[in-house]
């Protein structure tokens, strides 16, 4: 087969996929993983969302961890973090 076969064989291979390529990215769906949903208060998620702190007891976990970081940090007077599992904001001063 000439090389001129074998090279236009590739062009149309190369063609070929990547039309497919793209009309695959085409006809996907996006995640929607921005979208925002409303909760009812009453459903059990909504619930759970909204009683997601209990109070100072469900971060002793995270006062303690920056407590142990403002003993190592003589210059810091206050350290504060968002607790990563409700959102709340947690500090601790001297």
């Amino acid at each position: 087969m000439s090389e001129f076969m074998q090279d236009r064989r590739r062009l149309l291979r190369s063609t070929a996929a990547w039309f497919l390529g793209g009309a695959a990215l085409t006809t996907t769906q996006s995640a929607n993983a921005w979208e925002m949903m409303s909760l009812s208060s009453t459903s059990t998620l909504g619930l759970a969302v909204a009683n997601r702190c209990g109070g100072a007891t469900d971060h002793a976990w995270l006062l303690a961890q920056l407590k142990t970081e403002l003993a190592a940090d003589p210059s810091a007077q206050t350290l504060s973090a968002i607790c990563p599992l409700c959102g709340c904001p947690v500090s601790v001063s001297r």
